[in-house]
């Protein structure tokens, strides 16, 4: 990336954003018309032949359009995670003091529920050693993706129900502290190459545990990270 302008790495930023919002082609005229950039149509296509040398973005089909590979998308992510303040969300995410909770499966379902609710994607909690594992938002799940992904989405709930396979499939990541991201052939299965999973341990009664969601690879990032992040 150190060879990359600064205006390269914001045409990456457009083409990444307009793939997350529309999943559109993106050309040099209509990045343009949409964009003030000061420069030429041939200078956007050179920027974006140098980007897709770097395999972060390519052509889908014979066109002057390109689209973000899973490198890109992981080049944008990291990008967000430099840049993007703490506390992003439209509103403070609710947690609940511990004070408030008598068990430790209500806390866990309240928290996963929330999660779930605020990203609108499917979240999870795990807790290894307590044999816990806690899903939430499958059905919004469906009716948001099913049209776009197809039956492929119901490989997530055969894998969600397969509770030990699943705790397992988590604890298999490279996670470490803080939030983590796996994006597409990130996730190693062939039927996850469209998702990302965003994962954060957390420590409770003196267990290790995991929070995160699944979603689409056009999920809104920045948004879903500051989720996972601030939950809990």
């Amino acid at each position: 990336m150190s060879t990359l302008t600064p205006r390269n790495i914001e045409i990456l930023r457009i083409i990444v954003e307009e793939y997350i919002q529309t999943g559109e082609v993106l050309g040099s005229k209509l990045l343009l018309k949409k964009y003030n950039l000061g420069v030429s149509s041939a200078t956007v296509r050179n920027d974006m032949a140098l980007l897709e040398k770097f395999e972060l973005v390519y052509q889908p089909y014979n066109s002057a359009g390109r689209l973000p590979t899973t490198k890109g998308l992981r080049a944008f992510v990291n990008y967000l995670m430099n840049e993007t303040p703490e506390h992003l969300l439209e509103k403070e995410n609710v947690q609940s003091p511990w004070s408030d909770i008598k068990q430790l499966s209500d806390f866990i379902h309240s928290i996963t529920f929330e999660l779930a609710k605020n990203t609108r994607e499917i979240a999870f909690f795990i807790i290894p050693e307590k044999h816990i594992c806690e899903h939430s938002g499958i059905a919004t799940f469906l009716k948001k993706n099913h049209k776009r992904i197809g039956d492929d989405i119901f490989n997530i709930i055969k894998m969600l129900e397969g509770k030990n396979d699943f705790t397992k499939f988590i604890q298999w990541f490279p996670i470490h502290e803080g939030v983590n991201l796996f994006i597409g052939e990130e996730n190693m299965l062939p039927y996850l190459k469209d998702y990302t999973i965003i994962v954060k341990p957390v420590h409770i009664e003196g267990n290790v545990g995991y929070i995160g969601i699944i979603g689409w690879l056009k999920m809104n990032y920045s948004f879903n990270m500051s989720a996972v992040r601030g939950i809990i």
